[in-house]
Order: C-alpha cells, then sequence, then structure tokens
C-alpha cells in the first residue's frame, strides 16, 4: 500500500514537471514554426487533406476576401442550427469557444459585427482526417515541430476543449463508416468469447447517423440528447448518458473493442486482452487525452417503442424571492420522493425548471408496454401537478413512439434547449446520488438548495439587460441498475450512485457581453446547490472549465491510474486538453485564450 501511494504521488510530480516545460510549446513566428513549404510537403504527405480555416462567419465581413452577402445571409439565418454549424470547418456549438479575448469572427445576428473577422480561437489550418494514415503522419508532423494538436469532430465540448489558438486542428469529422456485426468476436482475445449485435461506427459519426443506420436494421444505439453529437468522440470515451442509461448503461458501458492510434504513432485494436489498461482508460478517462479514436466497436439493442409523457406548465410566484415559493418547493419535492421508484422502473427523463414555469420530458424507453407502464408509474404524480391550485397547464400528453428515431424527431423542439447552439455557454453541474432521495430531510435538504441557487442566480441577472439567462436541468439519466462491479470502465464511479445530473446552465449571446454577469449566476447557483451534497462530482464533458478540484470532481478516484497510464502511452504530453488526464495548466501557450492575456491565431501563411 505504502509503495503504491508513493508511485501515485510520483506520477503527480512527474506531471508537474513536464508542465514546467512543455515540449509542444511552438508558435508561429519562432524559428521552430514549420515554414510554408513544410507545410505543403505535409499537406502532400497525406494527399492534399490540410486545409485552411475559413471562419463560418468571414463572408458577413466586407473587409474579408471571402465576403459575399447571399452567402452571409444562408450563415444568420442558420446561426443556431446545429447541423449547420456542425458542417461548418470553422464554427463550434458555443461561440465563447470560438473568439480569443475580444478576437473574433460573429457575423452580426444579435449585435453588430466588429471591423475584422478573426480566427480568434480556431486553428488556422486542419487535418481533415479519413484514414489512420492520416493520424499517424499528424502525430509526426506536431512531433517534429512541436506544436500543440487539437482534435475536433462535431464541434460540441462546454469546456472548450474542440479549439485552441496557434495549433493544429486534426479534424476526425470526415470518419462516417458504419456498419454492424450480428456476431462479434473481439480480435486475439478468444477470453471475451462471441458477442451478438454490435456496431462499429468511425469517430466522426454522430447520433443522427447512427440512428439513421440502425432504425433500418431494427437496432437502437444508446445515444445522448442531442442529434448532433459525435458519440465516439468525448461522448463514448467520457461516460456517455442518455435516455437509455437507466436501462442499459452508459456509452462506455457497451464498448467492446476501439482502434486506435496511440501518440507513438502506432495504429492499435485495443480490448480487454490487448493494451487492457488503455481500453479501460478510454472507457471514461475522456476523449483526447490517451489516443485518437478511430474505430469505436459496441453492444447495440433491438428495436423498441418509447412511450414519452410531456407536461408543461406556468404558476405566478408571488413569494419574495424563490426560496419562499410554495409550489417550486411542493414540486421539487414530489418530483425527489417519486425519481428512485422511477429510476429503479428504468425510467428516465429531461427536466426544466425555472421561476414561472417548468418543462417535463418521462420517457420509457423499453418493456412489452413501455405506455401504459410510464402511465402507472407517472401517475401519482401527474395528478398531484393537474390538481394544484393555479397551475396553469399548457401541455400533458402521453404519445407512443414505434422507434427511438420517431422519438428523437418528435421531440427534436424540445431536446433543442438541452444544447442551445450559436450562442455561448457555461455548464456548472453535479452528479446528485441516490442517498440524497433517502429520507424527507435529505429531500428537504436538496430542495432548499436548489431554491437558493435559482434565487442567487435571479438576484445576479436581476439588472442584466443582454439577454442572459441560467437554466436548471434536471437530466435523469443516471447508471443506478447497471453497477460496474469488474470495474471494467474508468467513468467516475459515481455515476453508478446518480439519480440526477443536474446542470446550471448559463446561456448569453455572442457580441452582447462578455459573459462574466451569466457565468457567475451559474457558478454561484450551483455553489448552492453542491452544500447539502456528501460526494462532489460533476459529468466531465458538462461541467465548469474553471472547476478547481477537478481531479476528484471529474474522475471520483480514478485520476492517478488514469495518469499513470496517460503517462505510459504519451511520456510527452503530446495530446493535451483543458481540464483532461495530465492537464498541463493555463501555462500552456494553447490555453492563453481562457486567460488575461490572449493570444489569437494568426493566420496562414502566419505572416
Amino acid at each position: 500500500m505504502r509503495a503504491a501511494t508513493i508511485s501515485l504521488i510520483v506520477a503527480r510530480l512527474l506531471q508537474t514537471a513536464v508542465a514546467d516545460g512543455s515540449t509542444f510549446s511552438c508558435q508561429p513566428g519562432q524559428s521552430c514554426w514549420p515554414t510554408i513549404a513544410e507545410w505543403q510537403a505535409f499537406n502532400q504527405s497525406i494527399s492534399g487533406a490540410l486545409q485552411v480555416t475559413v471562419p463560418m462567419g468571414s463572408v458577413c465581413f466586407p473587409s474579408s476576401p471571402n465576403y459575399d452577402s447571399g452567402l452571409c445571409a444562408i450563415v444568420q439565418a442558420n446561426y443556431m442550427n446545429g447541423t449547420f454549424r456542425e458542417s461548418s470547418t470553422a464554427a463550434l456549438q458555443d461561440t465563447n469557444w470560438e473568439s480569443c479575448g475580444t478576437a473574433n469572427c460573429f457575423p452580426g445576428v444579435f449585435a453588430p459585427r466588429g471591423q475584422t473577422c478573426s480566427l480568434g480561437r480556431h486553428s488556422a489550418l486542419q487535418v481533415h482526417a479519413t484514414t489512420s494514415e492520416h493520424i499517424t503522419a499528424t502525430m509526426a508532423f506536431v512531433r517534429k515541430y512541436g506544436i500543440r494538436m487539437v482534435i475536433k469532430n462535431t464541434g460540441h465540448d462546454y469546456l472548450g476543449r474542440s479549439s485552441a489558438a496557434n495549433t493544429l486542428t486534426l479534424n476526425t469529422h470526415n470518419m462516417k463508416n458504419i456498419s454492424f456485426e450480428s456476431s462479434f468476436t473481439a480480435h486475439n482475445c478468444p477470453s471475451a468469447g462471441t458477442r451478438q449485435n454490435i456496431a462499429i461506427i468511425g469517430a466522426g459519426v454522430n447520433a443522427q447517423d447512427a440512428m439513421d443506420y440502425f432504425e433500418q436494421r431494427n437496432i437502437m444505439v444508446t445515444v445522448g440528447g442531442c442529434s448532433t453529437v459525435g458519440i465516439a468522440g468525448g461522448y463514448g470515451q467520457a461516460a456517455g448518458h442518455g435516455l437509455l442509461t437507466p436501462a442499459y448503461g452508459l456509452m462506455v458501458d457497451q464498448a467492446v473493442e476501439f482502434d486506435v492510434v496511440t501518440p507513438d504513432g502506432v495504429f492499435r485494436t485495443i480490448n480487454e486482452c490487448n493494451d487492457p489498461d488503455l481500453f479501460w482508460a478510454m472507457r471514461g478517462g475522456g476523449g483526447g487525452s490517451f489516443a485518437v479514436l478511430v474505430n469505436y466497436k459496441f453492444q447495440v439493442y433491438p428495436k423498441n417503442r418509447w412511450a414519452a409523457w410531456r407536461l408543461q406548465a406556468g404558476f405566478n410566484n408571488s413569494e419574495t424571492g424563490l426560496t419562499k415559493s410554495t409550489f417550486l418547493r411542493d414540486f421539487l419535492t414530489e418530483l425527489s420522493n417519486e425519481q428512485p421508484n422511477w429510476s429503479a422502473n428504468n425510467a428516465s427523463g429531461y427536466d426544466t425548471v425555472s421561476a414561472t414555469g417548468i418543462n417535463l420530458l418521462e420517457v420509457m424507453p423499453i418493456g412489452s408496454d413501455p405506455l401504459g407502464a410510464l402511465k402507472q408509474l407517472t401517475s401519482k404524480f401527474n395528478s398531484f401537478l393537474t390538481s394544484y391550485p393555479g397551475l396553469n397547464i399548457t401541455i400533458n400528453s402521453y404519445v407512443l413512439y414505434d422507434t427511438e428515431k420517431e422519438f428523437y424527431a418528435a421531440q427534436e423542439d424540445y431536446l433543442s434547449q438541452f444544447g442551445t447552439v450559436g450562442i455561448s455557454v457555461l455548464a456548472p453541474s453535479r452528479l446528485i446520488t441516490t442517498d440524497n432521495f433517502e429520507t424527507p430531510a435529505k429531500i428537504d435538504a436538496l430542495v432548499t438548495a436548489f431554491l437558493q441557487g435559482m434565487e442567487n442566480a435571479r438576484q445576479i441577472l436581476a439588472n442584466d439587460t443582454t439577454g442572459a439567462v441560467v437554466n436548471f436541468l434536471i437530466l435523469k439519466t443516471g447508471a443506478t441498475n447497471t453497477p460496474d462491479t469488474h470495474n471494467a470502465t474508468s467513468a467516475n464511479p459515481v455515476w453508478r450512485n446518480t439519480l440526477w445530473h443536474l446542470v446550471t446552465a448559463a446561456g448569453w449571446l455572442p457580441g452582447m457581453a462578455d459573459g462574466a454577469q451569466a457565468a457567475a449566476a451559474a457558478r454561484s447557483a450551483l455553489e448552492a446547490i453542491k452544500k447539502p451534497l456528501s460526494v462532489q462530482a460533476s459529468y466531465l464533458n458538462e461541467a465548469d472549465p474553471d472547476e478547481p478540484d477537478w481531479q476528484d470532481v471529474f474522475f471520483g478516484g480514478n485520476y492517478d491510474k488514469l495518469l499513470a497510464i496517460k503517462q505510459r502511452y504519451d511520456p510527452d504530453t503530446l495530446l493535451n486538453c483543458k481540464k483532461c488526464v495530465g492537464y498541463l495548466g493555463d501555462a500552456d501557450p494553447m490555453y492563453s485564450c481562457y486567460s488575461d492575456n490572449p493570444v489569437p491565431s494568426i493566420p496562414y501563411p502566419f505572416a
């Protein structure tokens, strides 16, 4: 035990030593930076996959050589469309991660545009990989010249990991291969036996791609709530929660094998027999940390009908302060009382709570009679709401859908509020564990903290005129029914004891405000909610990038083991991202845009 403890201390000391002198710190204008001829030679070696980054909004700037008023109108009209943004090589889903200080290329949708279009955080050049050879060559190139590399697929990342100024972006968006094997044997792993119904997807496949493909084969997939999220990257490597989680577990629970390229440039097929430590680390330890994923192979399930209950209601809050709101206290108390039973019976859901209304989506995605089961589970709570004095219910409906894809298409408008794009977002969060629902006293403490959090946010934003908001999201996607008894995954163990994933999501408009007030409101709200919690844990993909105790909060006791694996496969920290395993700290030049001294990207040809 003592030797193990010492080795962990040494591992963290080594990480600190690396942080003091990053190998990958070369910046444009320095002698180490590649010449134009060297960039061109690299492009030839990868069959022309290197592309110059053109910001999506550049067509709206008269000072830009890309100016086109017709295209500008299209960009402005689709600015908050996730699929449109995903299709652009130089757009992220959340605009705060596109800008670097005041440098940006916002096209004037919400506020007057600036005089010039800047790359901001976007890399000047991107490798649009379609093969593992492209990945290997890119790793060799950045290693040779000491350049930081960023991995990007769809641009969904609440911590800004899909962009970093003056880096080279490895874009996996075009790796869209999908296949299905009714019988699958893991590579060189006879002990794993033969599995049925295994999907194989490339790194660029998103949830909609997967549902489109597998619905035709009468299969459903453990995707999240947003159709444009890539399911093999950060989602599939950090845990991956969704409406099927209570029934089947997290996305990492489904993984049976990965094809990856490790930082030494070697293509590997990893599973429980081959590089088992690396396989374990990539089943929950986060994307962009240990290797670049090429193919994700995972368990899928026979299709089932999905039942949904939608309720929307408004109310007049006459009390002074939300902590005194009788309805909100009663609502949250009854919801908390019902939650353990709902989760135990594989129901899931996405709810929002505000000072003037509630929105509920409760789902039963399994079983021979999902609609009957959902109605029975929720009947008491439905009666509580329909009989509540003064509650103005505008939607109260139960619907049965034939397939997973049909459900997501029908609920797209509602689900979009859980991943609004084209604005700036900060998403502090906590996993709310089962012990908080055990007794009336604990429920009361949780509800009181929730209401105090809402009141904190309300007070901070009381005089805001920029459109900033804080949304309180309750995602009922915990993995309490699927314990990881053999420690097969590295996902935060707190997931196995979670009933709610609670997010205090701040949103503000690009170009209207710097977000400081909205961020303060979201953080103040979470501070109140944290107080009664016996366990402090967050989903590492949906969290505050400034989370102070991130190693424990994100990784739940697995961090030191993950760091040791990281150092074995990536001793030079070629792969690095914000608050990921092996994170070097904000002193690394790639993080300048988070600081008070931002250095925006210099455009190609780096003059």
